[in-house]
């Protein structure tokens, strides 16, 4: 199995991955923002199909009032919040429940009064079960040994690490099993969380002046790290012959995953959902390798995911998150000084005189905006290409036409005083096309982050046929056509070649599963390599 990256090195790479070239073409103003925001399932008892959740309660002492969002709260940054929070109830908000779960401190002390407000939380109880996270777990055990806390240090992160692979038994890995243990009422709670209908978390910069390109993420930041937590869970459950709570707890990571792609569209939320995701998928790949499952079983968890919605595709997010980020940064250029002039990499105290003639020359910035919406227009049209060949073709010519644009950057910018006076609407617009190239979605590594997640689900759908199929004959299918229609009402094609996945019958007797990632052909051993494979035996 391809191996998932994780903690804070892992965050960078997902999020400078999945904005690729245009990462790269950020005017220094845009840049430095957006640096700074980057900152077994066997069981002996009777059988029993995965349950939902208990109901997701917040605690007696939180209070909930109309949530608001504070005036000083303009322009993109309003409208995107208004627009993202319309009709979400705060009590059946997945937000102000991971809040209550966190605590307040969560957020970080610039925007924590503005979040709370805007969510509508009063006050949290105190009393409330919060996460215990391991280092001060592993603090409370050392008891102020150091020599101790970090041997403990080790064996956990070895235990952790261990956990993920297979499906284990809380003897084998017994710090791991009491530090869940101690979390148990909390991963619990998460686990309800997942079936609240609605996810929003203010969209708020830490930044001065802000921008929607520096914002706190601070809630989703911790999901990854909590699914990995429920899928380590899962397989404990899943050896200890508890399927219907591991089935629960792996479905609730695909909830969690889709609650936050669908309440936030912009492209890091959408890049964290998918790694929150991996985490279940690895999971379902070990529990499927672990030869543990039975017909029943396999065909009961297939139903389960099979009813589950895909994340959403990238075109969301580029239509949406993208836009209102492309419209701030205009925004930030018509109101403050110092922002257009980092626009051209100008140092404002030496370019004043720049500046000026600039400012006096009445850009409309509102020309601007119509102008950047109409380039973000065409990403969007892009992306949303059903036809896999028309696609690629699109954007070959979306990356042409902004080398294009770089190129003819190098003109002289302190003769655009000059060119507004000529041509102010042509000027006014070029403002607005520059941003929205500058800050462009990498057409290709979206496509191939929605291609990554639907190969995730099909792979595990048609992981447990195979499991189902071999269970009830004795053997595997002599190729996956034959698992239609006793298993599946249809095969699932690899979403990056729109084939069929990779078929293998082994030497031993097993099957392996492919399929050849984006470049559509073995990388394994290579860094390049995003193939994934299931040997099953």
């Amino acid at each position: 199995m391809v191996s998932r990256p994780t903690g804070i090195l892992a965050v960078l790479f997902v999020l400078i991955l999945s904005l690729g070239q245009s990462f790269m073409n950020l005017p220094y103003r845009l840049l430095f923002s957006f640096l700074g925001f980057v900152f077994t399932l066997v069981s002996l008892g009777s059988l029993s199909e995965p349950t939902e959740a208990g109901e997701a309660k917040l605690a007696a002492g939180t209070k909930l009032v109309a949530p608001q969002i504070p005036a000083p709260i303009t322009g993109a940054a309003r409208e995107l919040n208004a627009r993202l929070s319309k009709d979400v109830d705060p009590a059946n908000n997945a937000v102000v429940h991971l809040v209550q779960l966190f605590g307040t401190d969560v957020f970080p002390e610039p925007v924590r009064a503005t979040s709370l407000k805007m969510l509508g939380i009063q006050t949290l109880d105190s009393m409330a079960p919060r996460i215990i996270y391991s280092e001060p777990f592993l603090r409370a055990k050392a008891e102020g040994d150091p020599q101790q806390l970090a041997k403990l240090a080790m064996t956990f992160q070895s235990e952790f690490n261990q956990a993920g692979s297979k499906p284990w038994k809380k003897a084998e890995l017994p710090l791991l099993a009491e530090f869940l243990s101690q979390n148990e009422k909390q991963l619990d709670q998460l686990v309800a969380i997942a079936n609240l209908p609605s996810y929003y978390a203010p969209i708020l910069s830490t930044a001065e002046p802000p921008s929607l390109m520096s914002a706190s993420f601070a809630v989703e930041y911790r999901l990854p790290y909590l699914a990995k937590c429920l899928a380590t869970r899962a397989l404990c459950k899943l050896a200890e012959e508890d399927f219907t709570g591991a089935a629960t707890d792996l479905l609730a990571i695909h909830k969690l995953a889709y609650l936050l792609a669908s309440g936030s569209p912009l492209d890091v939320s959408g890049a964290k959902a998918h790694w929150v995701d991996s985490h279940a998928f690895s999971a379902e790949q070990a529990i499927l390798q672990s030869g543990q499952l039975s017909a029943d079983q396999a065909q009961s968890y297939l139903a389960s995911l099979s009813k589950l919605p895909r994340l959403p595709a990238a075109t969301r997010a580029a239509d949406i998150g993208e836009r209102y980020i492309i419209q701030q940064e205009v925004e930030l250029m018509r109101d403050d000084d110092a922002a257009l002039g980092f626009f051209f990499d100008w140092d404002p105290a030496e370019r004043k005189a720049e500046i000026a003639k600039l400012r006096d020359a009445k850009i409309n910035w509102d020309l601007a905006i119509q102008r950047a919406n109409e380039v973000q227009d065409k990403t969007v049209a892009v992306l949303a290409i059903k036809d896999r060949e028309m696609q690629m073709e699109a954007i070959v010519q979306l990356d042409e036409a902004s080398d294009k644009w770089l190129d003819e950057l190098e003109d002289d910018e302190i003769t655009m005083a000059e060119a507004i006076l000529k041509d102010r609407v042509g000027a006014s617009r070029w403002f607005g096309e520059s941003t929205a190239l500058a800050l462009r979605t990498n057409a290709w590594q979206r496509v191939h982050t929605d291609h990554r997640g639907h190969v995730r689900r099909d792979f595990t759908i048609v992981g447990l046929a195979l499991v189902a199929y071999h269970q009830k004959h004795g053997t595997y299918p002599a190729k996956l056509e034959d698992l239609t229609p006793e298993i599946l009402p249809s095969l699932p094609n690899d979403t990056h070649s729109g084939k069929s996945f990779a078929y293998e019958q082994l030497p031993a007797g097993g099957v392996r599963l492919i399929s050849w990632g984006a470049n559509l052909i073995p990388n394994q051993g290579d860094f390049r390599d995003d193939d994934v494979y299931l040997d099953l035996k």
